[in-house]
């Protein structure tokens, strides 16, 4: 099923509404929501909660605890 491939490594179902923290050091721990899917492309669109114009696709490889991943908070 497409909706199975939104899940990252460490087994979290990607879904719009979740918010999520960068771990690269560079970023200065910035805090992104899911507002949008992509099953084609296996990568959530990250808006900043305030500011609809912050926004990025992220791939859902990178959606995990590493330096430079996300993390579920």
């Amino acid at each position: 099923m497409e909706q199975d491939r939104l899940i990252t490594k460490d087994g979290i179902k990607v879904e719009i509404g979740q918010m999520w923290r960068d771990l690269d050091k560079r970023m200065s721990g910035r805090i992104r929501k899911v507002v949008a899917l992509s099953y084609a492309l296996n990568k959530a669109r990250m808006q900043h909660p305030e500011n609809e114009k912050l926004a990025t696709w992220v791939s859902v490889r990178r959606m995990h605890k590493h330096s430079t991943g996300w993390q579920l908070i």
